[in-house]
């Protein structure tokens, strides 16, 4: 979906988006899809975000090689 989306196959995703609050990416698909779509009629937004929840199974599993490793301690 984010191919579709972003118009590439490559680089981010243009309905990715940072939650400071929740310090997690979440796609703006599922959670703002107007945000993501300005010609998406609000009636809309709904079923797109049930859909793309489907379509990415979002909680299930995720296509991305991200690799985290914490955080050097320092001594300050």
């Amino acid at each position: 979906m984010g191919a579709l989306i972003s118009g590439r196959l490559q680089g981010p995703c243009e309905a990715l988006r940072w939650l400071d609050g929740a310090r997690v990416y979440r796609c703006g698909m599922v959670d703002e899809p107007g945000a993501v779509l300005a010609r998406l009629p609000h009636w809309a937004t709904p079923i797109v975000s049930t859909l793309a929840r489907r379509w990415i199974a979002q909680g299930v599993g995720c296509d991305c090689t991200l690799e985290a490793t914490p955080a050097a301690a320092t001594n300050g």
